[in-house]
């Protein structure tokens, strides 16, 4: 799949070291959470000299998300990097819940007993060393495609994308382009001079 987009990409031209931006570039990285595509999306958080991504969070990221029912946690910190994940609670549990997904869950440790909070401290903890193999399935990656990746199915790499696909590729491919799609439409939103706390919020009409 090409032409795979990022907040970057979609708003390129524009200048990356005011919070305006970044408020711009987070809403078209959470887009497919916003519009429940995927049930999380990962977010590695750093500054550089052309955008200080990890101190504009830190300064405006957590209030600018208040009552959007995207809720976050950091997996990992350094002093210079954050790696977070940003969910919303229910479609996410839902998911994760799901009979298959929640096998193989509690076969790498995690509890269906527990509630969704005790789970991510685990997840949590887990990444503290390597990132573990089912973070693919907390971001809404279909199962057949984390084992895959894993080297415990028989399916083989049909193609890639946004993540490796095993076997038959059609679901795979039908939701990296809900996902690619979701990004370019709030990205052309944010064009037509929408704020972005009012995509967050979902006050606004999709039109395309």
């Amino acid at each position: 799949m090409k032409n795979m987009h990022t907040g970057e990409t979609l708003l390129k031209g524009e200048s990356r070291k005011c919070p305006a931006y970044f408020f711009r570039w987070l809403v078209v990285e959470l887009a497919p959470t916003i519009h429940g595509y995927k049930p999380a999306t990962l977010l590695s958080l750093s500054d550089s000299f052309s955008f200080p991504r990890l101190s504009f969070w830190q300064q405006y990221g957590p209030g600018f998300l208040r009552r959007s029912g995207i809720e976050w946690v950091v997996l990992r910190e350094c002093a210079r990097k954050r790696v977070i994940l940003f969910y919303r609670p229910q479609l996410l549990e839902e998911w994760l819940k799901k009979g298959e997904n929640c096998r193989f869950l509690a076969a790498h440790g995690y509890k269906p007993e527990c509630s969704l909070s005790e789970n991510m401290a685990y997840l949590k903890k887990r990444y503290q060393g390597e990132c573990p193999h089912e973070i693919g399935l907390w971001l809404g990656i279909p199962l057949k495609d984390v084992l895959g990746f894993m080297g415990i199915s028989k399916e083989y790499c049909s193609c890639k994308g946004l993540w490796c696909i095993y076997g038959d590729p059609e679901l795979s491919l039908t939701l990296m382009r809900k996902i690619n799609d979701s990004k370019r439409v709030v990205a052309e939103i944010l064009q037509n001079g929408v704020n972005p706390h009012n995509i967050l919020l979902g006050y606004y009409e999709q039109t395309a």
